[in-house]
């Protein structure tokens, strides 16, 4: 009976299900805990094997097909030689299931991991390296994209984020212990205080690092042994009040290993207001200098300290201030004369300037220079006439702008304004008038292309001008260009933002715009405020005949009396560039399009204008150009 017994209740559990301390499981296996305040070891204690025994079970084929899904606790992990076939992942304690399948031993929880599986990380994570190394080996990482490039180990992917190499100072990038070939860091002071640069080691022996810059050279940043300011040299004179003028310093140094330095400024100390500018430049191997170009103006007679640091070293140089004893009653800028009188916008100019003074006390005086729209004023050091005299300033240079030019002459305490018109390219010239609020905009006095030597509001021929197609910057016909049509005349109209990538109120020339530097194709509003702010009249007779080109529109300024002359040149119509109205109507282009196929123009006949009309953009028009 008693062996009878256990057979009786194994049949009637293998049809049922097991709970151990509950009376109804819910599984084949349902155990409940005991006790849930703590007082009583609780859980499943698992087969306990080291991961070596695992590894032993390998040769008796312990674990097969039938054992898929067994559980162990693993109490050590499988040494290095033993983690192999089946336990080749039996590398640390914890439990384990057995995959039959793959015919391996698993660890709980390692099933989904950063190397086997996608996912998204749910906030930020940290990996403590502690030391050791992670290595990557046998594809390519990509960051910003899942596709890196085939070419790179290393693809960075990104439109609004870059690449920050490691950050350190030069004594920390000389402190790495056998950098490789190619190695990249960012150092922060090597060109100086707060002057960094990205810097390479372009030496094969790890042992002597050479470090290159690659902000402009690839050459090592230079250093100094020995700064010599006591050796300093200046030439040239400081006065106090007076601007300085063509003074430099020359400070030698011994020591120099070759290599780059950035521009540097230095304020002075004592007599203030000047500032001592070194550009970029090289320092050589051995002995050189250093050239410092003395600029400002300095606050009183004196000495005038400048506290330098190149190359690794200081000093201190001084530079004497003199006191400004020379002086004038007036000066006369209202007769002063250029010599020769055309200064035209892109073309070399040498010349002179010539100012009357009053009440010179013929005293001397220093070099004085300054620059103005690309042009270089210098007046050569000299003596004041006892009474009247001249300043003759040298002028030299390429002027930038089209513009009106007010110079400011200064000579110790007495100043004034020397006024001159800089002209467009072939003598042209601009007039500045109203556009409302007082304000004013200079605008050219010719249409583009019309012979700028004559007068512009006497209308001839010659001031007639070129014809454009709206955005673009070819020439498609001139005054002399046959009536008929015009073989290959383009009908396609330009994009927008052909002659404006701003906008109405901030207009931005393009590249494409054709007006000369400083000018640009005015916008509608532009247009708008010339008519709204000057008086209208026109000027001959309204004809439309080929051969008119005696008609036009003239707006003058009430404020200053300057005036604006259009011709009334007609047109090149849009289907083939047939010349129509001439004589009869004006129509001159601006830089604002409307919708995809027009553009506003401005447009007058004798009875009627408007700066508010719109056509298509293959016409053919005149330009007049306003400054930028």
């Amino acid at each position: 009976m008693k062996k009878l017994l256990p057979l009786v209740l194994l049949g009637t559990l293998s049809y049922g299900q097991i709970g151990i301390n509950t009376s109804s499981p819910h599984a084949t296996l349902d155990i409940t805990a005991k006790n849930t305040n703590g007082s009583t070891p609780e859980g499943v204690i698992a087969p306990r094997l080291t991961g070596n025994a695992l590894f032993a079970a390998i040769a008796l084929n312990t674990y097969g097909i039938a054992q898929q899904g067994a559980i162990v606790y693993v109490t050590e992990a499988a040494t290095l030689a033993n983690r192999i076939g089946q336990t080749v992942e039996v590398d640390s304690v914890g439990y384990y299931y057995f995959d039959s399948d793959q015919n391996q031993w698993h660890k709980f929880g390692g099933g989904n991991n950063f190397y086997n599986s996608d996912g998204t990380l749910s906030g930020p994570r940290q990996v403590t390296m502690d030391g050791n190394n992670l290595g990557f080996t046998g594809g390519r990482i990509g960051m910003g994209t899942n596709s890196p490039d085939p070419s790179a180990i290393l693809d960075l992917t990104s439109t609004t984020l870059g690449f920050s190499p490691p950050r350190m100072t030069r004594v920390q990038m000389d402190a790495i212990s056998g950098p490789s070939n190619g190695l990249v860091i960012f150092c922060t002071d090597c060109f100086g205080v707060n002057k960094g640069c990205l810097m390479i080691n372009d030496s094969v022996d790890p042992t002597i690092p050479n470090w290159g810059s690659l902000c402009s050279t690839n050459i090592p940043t230079g250093i100094i042994d020995n700064i010599q300011c006591v050796n300093a040299s200046t030439t040239g004179a400081l006065h106090a009040g007076i601007l300085a003028s063509g003074v430099t310093t020359t400070v030698p140094y011994t020591g120099g290993h070759s290599g780059t330095y950035f521009s540097s400024s230095f304020n002075s100390t004592g007599v203030t207001g000047l500032v001592a500018h070194l550009r970029d430049g090289s320092i050589v191997d051995g002995n050189g200098t250093l050239v410092f170009e003395i600029t400002g103006t300095p606050s009183a007679a004196g000495t005038a300290s400048f506290n330098i640091t190149v190359g690794g070293q200081s000093c201190t140089f001084t530079v004497d201030v003199d006191a400004f004893t020379a002086s004038v009653v007036s000066i006369d800028c209202g007769t002063a004369v250029f010599s020769p009188a055309a200064i035209i916008q892109g073309q070399p100019y040498t010349g002179t300037l010539t100012i009357p003074y009053t009440g010179g006390n013929g005293d001397p005086y220093p070099l004085q220079q300054f620059t103005q729209n690309g042009l270089t004023f210098t007046l050569p050091a000299g003596t004041l006439a006892t009474g009247n005299g001249n300043f003759v300033y040298t002028v030299t240079g390429t002027a930038t702008n089209v513009t009106t030019m007010s110079i400011l002459i200064s000579f110790g305490s007495v100043s004034c304004n020397v006024s001159k018109a800089v002209t467009a390219g072939g003598g042209g010239s601009i007039v500045t008038m109203c556009m409302g609020s007082g304000a004013t905009k200079n605008w050219l006095a010719h249409n583009l292309g019309a012979n700028t030597s004559l007068d512009p509001n006497t209308l001839v021929k010659d001031i007639h001008g070129n014809y454009y197609q709206w955005g673009r910057a070819d020439v498609v016909a001139n005054a002399d260009t046959p009536v008929g049509v015009i073989t290959g005349w383009n009908t396609t109209s330009a994009s927008n933002g052909s002659w404006n990538s701003g906008t109405e109120d901030t207009p931005v020339k393009t590249a494409i715009d054709p007006c000369p530097s400083g000018f640009r194709v005015p916008t509608r509003q532009e247009w708008v405020s010339i008519f709204n702010n000057t008086n209208k009249s026109t000027i001959g007779t309204f004809v439309n005949d080929p051969t008119n080109f005696g008609s036009g529109i003239q707006f003058t300024c009430p404020g200053n009396g300057n005036r604006l002359t259009l011709p009334a040149a007609g047109a090149r119509n849009s289907v083939a560039g047939a010349l129509v109205e001439r004589g009869s109507w004006g129509y001159y282009w601006s830089s604002t399009e409307r919708g995809s196929a027009q553009a506003w123009v401005t447009y007058f006949s004798s009875g009627s204008s408007s700066p508010t009309y719109y056509t298509g953009r293959t016409e053919g028009y005149p330009v007049r150009c306003i400054s930028e």
